[in-house]
């Protein structure tokens, strides 16, 4: 009989969370707030409701979990959703997964929860800014509950099938990079981060606090002139005080400039990157590349 797993938000990562949760030996049922987005993963084939994971009664899920994973993301909506969606949703969650006796528990977040330059590893201080400070405190929610197996993932720069943004630009001829291009960036492919939640589920019961990337920093700068070289054509320049990507420009936090060390989920869980860099992670989605992109898909 297949385990059964709850995955609390089916965005980006959570999807594919549940579409290889059977390889892994799992049942999964997702859980998503859009009703548009429920139709289009049923569409696919999965398991999946809507619900409001902040404000819905969850006992209409049913208690017969062996695990839970928490993928929610604020989605944007300000300083109150990112409040709701990394801490008040973790603490809300591990206290009714408390109530239901599941076992084993484990949370998505960052490695933002790091402000300072240089390098980090999970023994590293945590939090210091509003943002960060809410993902330390969902976090927190997950480890002092009373769930015998209690795992936070501090999952990297997400990249992957449709989250290219460099690339994307690249192709469509803006050979112009702007912002900071010199710090370092911790890349996680989203397959890789889906195969860790799923190590994660499978955890040695006790607590986990595990960085997850795939172990090779690179600067933006560096991936940049990889890209041009694979794509051809013009050169890239660089230009700080051109517009940078979307993220940074949605954001005015500093990007601190660190390597982040992960070689403690390797050793705790047997895990490894199935793409050891962004340029390996990123080959196939050049290889398998057609017309340009379109502004509307970036």
């Amino acid at each position: 009989m297949s385990r059964r797993l709850l995955v609390l938000g089916c965005g980006y990562v959570g999807a594919e969370v549940c579409r290889r949760a059977p390889r892994a030996g799992w049942k999964a049922l997702g859980v998503v707030r859009s009703k548009v987005s429920c139709e289009r993963l049923k569409a696919e084939g999965l398991d999946v409701v809507s619900l409001d994971i902040l404000k819905d009664d969850l006992d209409v899920l049913g208690k017969s979990f062996d695990a839970i994973v928490y993928a929610l993301s604020a989605g944007g909506g300000g300083d109150d959703a990112y409040r709701a969606a990394y801490a008040e949703g973790p603490a809300r969650i591990a206290r009714w997964a408390e109530r239901m006796g599941v076992k084993t528990l484990v949370l998505t977040s960052s490695t933002g929860v790091y402000r300072q330059d240089g390098e980090v590893d999970e023994s590293s201080p945590a939090g210091g800014d509003g943002p960060s400070d809410q993902l330390v405190a969902g976090e927190q929610a997950i480890l002092q509950s009373t769930v015998s197996q209690r795992t936070v993932l501090r999952l990297g720069g997400l990249y992957g099938p449709g989250r290219h943004y460099l690339l994307d630009q690249l192709r469509r001829g803006e050979r112009t990079v702007g912002g900071r291009v010199d710090h370092w960036i911790n890349y996680l492919h989203r397959d890789d981060a889906a195969e860790a939640i799923l190590a994660a589920c499978v955890a040695p019961v006790g607590q986990h606090v595990l960085n997850v990337t795939d172990g090779h920093p690179l600067t933006k700068e560096s991936l940049a002139q990889w890209i041009c070289h694979r794509l051809g054509g013009a050169p890239v320049t660089f230009d700080a005080a051109a517009p940078a990507g979307p993220r940074a420009q949605r954001s005015s936090r500093v990007q601190p400039n660190r390597i982040v060390h992960s070689r403690r989920i390797r050793t705790e869980l047997g895990w490894k990157p199935l793409y050891s860099d962004v340029r390996k992670g990123l080959e196939p989605i050049i290889t398998g590349l057609s017309a340009p992109p379109s502004e509307a898909s970036s």
